[in-house]
């Protein structure tokens, strides 16, 4: 019996390829109990949803799967019977992304193996990231920009209650600076946590998974 086994995903941002933008996602996996002779490829496949576990719709019919939403997947023959993939990639295009308005996004991304037609293995979250788009496809920014609407796939904004910090303190943003301040300050925090949600380090993975929810929450004031 052919079974999957995922060890560890992660990914790079802003990378292009063929001429696109993106984010490529890397994965180590072991394959057990295939038969290289049976000529049956196997595919892994990667569905993206926002944190409110909406799916996130395709705008490209080569990366959405039947029901229109975005995907991506790439088809693979191990050589062996046992097969370890220490960096298998898969790629997908920013503008593969359909985001029908401007906003700041905060994704993750189911993951699904297949033997021919039969599920072998599954995880969920695998990979979350956060992605802010100037509206409509393809077009993505590090950052909002003045009088962008807030998207509403975000959490709620923090409630300011007694013993209950604000989100700028937890942030160690001063609320009394000014706008652009803010905003340098934002990306400047926003670039060294976006680099740490899939460190193999859970506790670090988790904390920066809470600041990036942080972050998007002060950007939404600032739009």
């Amino acid at each position: 019996m052919t079974t999957a086994e995922i060890h560890r995903i992660w990914a790079d941002f802003d990378v292009s390829m063929g001429g696109r933008n993106g984010l490529i996602i890397h994965s180590s996996m072991t394959v057990r109990g295939y038969n290289p002779g049976a000529g049956r490829e196997m595919t892994i496949i990667y569905w993206f949803y926002y944190t409110d576990n909406s799916p996130v719709r395709g705008a490209i019919d080569e990366y959405a799967d039947v029901a229109g939403n975005a995907c991506t997947a790439e088809d693979f023959t191990p050589p062996y019977r046992d097969s370890t993939y220490d960096d298998f990639i898969v790629f997908m295009p920013y503008d593969a992304f359909g985001f029908d308005r401007a906003g700041y996004f905060e994704a993750y991304c189911n993951l699904g193996i297949y033997y021919g037609d039969k599920l072998v293995a599954r995880r969920k979250r695998v990979l979350m990231f956060a992605l802010s788009s100037a509206g409509g496809q393809g077009q993505f920014e590090d950052r909002p920009r003045e009088g962008r609407g807030r998207p509403d796939v975000l959490p709620p904004p923090l409630e300011e209650r007694d013993g209950h910090e604000d989100v700028w303190s937890q942030l160690g943003i001063p609320r009394s600076a000014s706008r652009d301040r803010k905003e340098q300050m934002l990306l400047d925090q926003y670039n060294i946590y976006r680099a740490r949600v899939n460190h193999p380090d859970l506790e670090k993975r988790q904390e920066a998974e809470r600041m990036m929810v942080l972050i998007a929450r002060a950007r939404q004031e600032l739009a």
